[in-house]
């Protein structure tokens, strides 16, 4: 079962078809995930090993462990909100946050995403997850800018008497 299904490559069942304009970031090897929906749904799943990519667009978990609820889960970047870093005292460090559902996806409602990084490799997935929504934050910044007024009208001088000084001298020169 996929959960907000993954196309992959031809014959590979670990290599990821890529959208249109999207570039692969980074790949997190060993890494458990579990999605817990909100109530009123109290569906969940969980993987205790995956291949973990990111890329420009998107989160992709392929579950490598063959006893998981699933065995694909994806979420544009923008569908991610509330992430954190976490780190236990006792346990692997982990990166938690909500996921909101896609139309026609296996995921009814919000819901509790948990990445923990078993073999290492968290901090650089919080640096690339950092920048990568440094870009997202700087594109929507550009779209939402308040543009000025229009500047008005140039109307050329009736009389000499509304000319700037100079105006006649400058205007012959050229």
């Amino acid at each position: 079962m996929s959960i907000n299904w993954v196309t992959y490559k031809e014959g590979s069942e670990s290599d990821i078809l890529l959208l249109e304009n999207e570039c692969m970031f980074d790949c997190f090897d060993g890494v458990a995930i579990s999605i817990l929906c909100k109530p009123p749904s109290l569906k969940s799943w969980t993987c205790t090993k995956g291949l973990l990519c990111l890329t420009n667009q998107r989160l992709v978990y392929i579950a490598k462990d063959t006893d998981c609820d699933f065995k694909d889960f994806q979420s544009p970047v923008a569908n991610l909100k509330d992430t954190k870093l976490n780190q236990p005292f006792f346990g692997a460090n982990y990166y938690s946050g909500t996921v909101m559902p896609v139309p026609n996806g296996g995921i009814p409602c919000e819901a509790e995403v948990k990445l923990q990084f078993n073999e290492g490799g968290i901090f650089n997935f919080v640096e690339a997850w950092n920048r990568l929504i440094q870009r997202f934050q700087e594109v929507d910044s550009v779209s939402r800018v308040q543009h000025l007024d229009p500047l008005p009208p140039y109307h050329r001088p009736s009389s000499s008497q509304d000319q700037p000084p100079h105006y006649e001298e400058a205007v012959n020169k050229s």
